[in-house]
C-alpha cells in the first residue's frame, strides 16, 4: 500500500472529538532536520527556518480548482491557473485563507459576498458552505472552525478521490464543489425570541418574515399582520440600501464574536 495515502489519526485532545490526519510520509528527527545530535537552541532555529521555507512553499503552490455556487452565480474560491475559466469571478485573491483557518475563510467569502451583492442579504445570516461530494456542510458559526483549515477540508477530498479513481469507481468529481447558502443565525433569532417575551406576544406572533404581494410582510412578531387585510410590500431605495450597508460595514466583525451579538437575558417576572 502506498504510505502517502495512509491516513493515521489520534485524538487532539480528550475532550474534543475532532481527528488528526498524517499524509506525510515518517521519518526521526535527525532524518527531518538533517543532523545527527543538536542541541534544543540550533535544533529550535534549524525547525524555524524549515517551517517558514514551508509556508512559503504552500503560499507559492497553485491551490485546487474549486468550485462555487451561490443562487444562480458560480465563481472559483481560489485562483487555479484554469483557463478555461478565466471567465469566473475569483472570490480569494490569493490562497491564504486555504491555510488559515476555516474563520479566516469564512470571514473572505463573507466580504466578497457582501461586495458582490449588497450587505442586506447576509445581515443577521450564517453562511453555510456544503460539500455534497463529502457529505459535509461547514458553518459559519461552528466553534470548531479555529482547529481545521479548508486545506484539511481539500486533503481529505484528494485522498479519497484518489482511492475511487484507483478502484474505477463511477462518478469520480474531477473538483470539489460548494454550495453557498444562508440561514438565520442562531443568536439573532434567539435574541428575537428574547424580546419577545418582554412584550405581551405570544406563540402567536411567531411567524417567518415575508414580502411579497400574495402575502403581508412582518416586520416583527410582535407586528399585526397587514393593514386593513392588504399586503404590504417594502420598497427600500438606494439611499437606504446604501445607510444600511455603511452602517453594516462599521458594526461587523469576524464570525459571532460581534459585540451585537450578545445573547440578551431572559427576565421572567
Amino acid at each position: 500500500m502506498d504510505r502517502e495515502n495512509e491516513v493515521q489519526v489520534s485524538l487532539v485532545d480528550e475532550d474534543e472529538d475532532l481527528l488528526e490526519y498524517d499524509d506525510s510520509v515518517g521519518g526521526n528527527e535527525s532524518e527531518r532536520t538533517g543532523r545527527g545530535s543538536v542541541n534544543d537552541a540550533e535544533l529550535g532555529l534549524v525547525l524555524d527556518d524549515r517551517a517558514r521555507a514551508a509556508a512559503e512553499m504552500l503560499l507559492k503552490k497553485t491551490p485546487p480548482c474549486i468550485y462555487v455556487s451561490y443562487e444562480d452565480d458560480s465563481f472559483l474560491l481560489f485562483d487555479c491557473g484554469d483557463d478555461g475559466e478565466a471567465s469566473m469571478p475569483i472570490i480569494c485573491d490569493d490562497n491564504v485563507e486555504l491555510h488559515a483557518s476555516c474563520n479566516g475563510l469564512f470571514t473572505a467569502v463573507r466580504k466578497f459576498l457582501e461586495k458582490y451583492y449588497g450587505s442586506l442579504p447576509f445581515l443577521s445570516k450564517e453562511l453555510l458552505f456544503d460539500i455534497p461530494c463529502l457529505d459535509i456542510t461547514l458553518c459559519e458559526d461552528n466553534a470548531y472552525n479555529n482547529q481545521i483549515t479548508f486545506e484539511d477540508i481539500t486533503t481529505i477530498f484528494r485522498i479519497l478521490k484518489e482511492r475511487s479513481e484507483a478502484n474505477s469507481e463511477a462518478n469520480v468529481p474531477a473538483h470539489m464543489e460548494i454550495e453557498i447558502s444562508v440561514r438565520p443565525r442562531f443568536v439573532s433569532r434567539y435574541n428575537a425570541l428574547v424580546e419577545l417575551t418582554q412584550s405581551t406576544a405570544s406563540l402567536g406572533n411567531i411567524r417567518p418574515f415575508t414580502n411579497d404581494k400574495s402575502h403581508p410582510v412582518v416586520l416583527d412578531d410582535s407586528t399585526t399582520v397587514g393593514l386593513g387585510g392588504k399586503p404590504v410590500v417594502m420598497n427600500i431605495d438606494e439611499e437606504d440600501v446604501e445607510e444600511a450597508n455603511g452602517e453594516h460595514n462599521q458594526s461587523h466583525h469576524e464570525g459571532a464574536e460581534d459585540d451585537s451579538d450578545e445573547l440578551l437575558e431572559i427576565v421572567d417576572e
